[in-house]
């Protein structure tokens, strides 16, 4: 008996066919198993003993695993071997995923990530990130290169790293980390201020300026009855005094339209948002388009540095 089962190879054109006897099949669903469980490198004697095959055996099926790119090894007292992405496709079969795309240099790349793998964590020499790409790999990249990945969906995490190693015959891009966040995915609603200070369109530059010095915000929403109409902050307030309007009205120097979220977008869209307008606090809107609080920059920042 044999297991078939099919995976696309990014660049080419059709479906590779990974046909495996039930021994490749027990071997490598081990590997999976005993690298899941301890995430290090397996030794062979570790697979044997789980399946209670001979270890020769083992090391013999293991060869032909590595010729189809399903495992890769690392030679030396603390070597062994691992599964590779492929492997996962084939005992686990395809996952619908999320791509992301990936960045050079701060530009996005016709490079689809469909795979990371997180390896060496605890090295104190930093770790590494296989990634599995889609697309033609060669003409657009090469080692040394510096790339960022994410944030991803679902994790939100956001690589930055150097390429070291690149195999186009599978696709995947080595990549040592050198810095990793993860955001978490987490409600707006859930760490965003309350019943903010909120301002209205008539009121008087030198009448906020204070409120806000007081209060030690540096913006606010603008409310006109229940609807939000803008945003005003201590830039636009210095703005209006150096032209000399002090009397000025809230209504002639706050931004309009406001950029707001919603309570149930999560903070990565958030981040995104801010990133994308060049804002540090946002309006946090309900269904119905009713102001229910602030999110800003620091409350983010606050809640991912666990201070809050």
């Amino acid at each position: 008996m044999s297991l078939v089962a099919t995976s696309p190879e990014a660049g080419q054109t059709g479906m590779v066919q990974y046909k495996l006897t039930m021994s490749q099949k027990e071997v490598l669903e081990a590997l999976i198993r005993l690298y899941e469980q301890k995430r290090r490198l397996i030794k062979s004697k570790e697979i044997a003993d789980l399946i209670h095959r001979d270890e020769g055996t083992v090391r013999n099926i293991i060869l032909s695993l590595k010729s189809l790119g399903l495992i890769e090894s690392k030679t030396g007292p603390r070597g062994g071997y691992m599964p590779t992405l492929k492997a996962y496709e084939v005992i686990k079969g395809s996952v619908t995923q999320i791509p992301v795309k990936l960045k050079k240099d701060g530009k996005e790349l016709d490079l689809t990530i469909t795979g990371i793998e997180i390896l060496d964590i605890l090295n104190p020499e930093g770790g590494r990130a296989i990634l599995r790409v889609h697309g033609v790999i060669r003409k657009l990249l090469k080692p040394g290169d510096r790339v960022e990945i994410g944030p991803t969906p679902l994790v939100g995490i956001r690589i930055e790293g150097q390429v070291i190693h690149i195999d186009p015959v599978s696709n995947q891009i080595s990549v040592k980390i050198n810095r990793m966040v993860s955001v978490p995915r987490v409600h707006v609603g859930e760490i965003a201020a309350r019943n903010p200070y909120t301002v209205a369109p008539d009121t008087d530059i030198r009448t906020l300026a204070r409120e806000l010095t007081s209060r030690r915000i540096r913006g606010a929403p603008v409310l006109e009855g229940e609807r939000i109409v803008g945003v005003i902050t201590l830039s636009d307030i210095a703005k209006a005094l150096a032209e000399g309007r002090a009397e000025g009205k809230v209504r002639d120097y706050m931004s309009t339209p406001p950029i707001v979220i919603r309570e149930t977008d999560d903070i990565v869209t958030a981040i995104e948002t801010m990133n994308r307008h060049g804002v540090g606090r946002l309006p946090v809107i309900d269904s119905s388009g009713k102001l229910v609080g602030i999110i800003t920059r620091t409350d983010i920042l606050r809640f991912i540095a666990g201070l809050k």
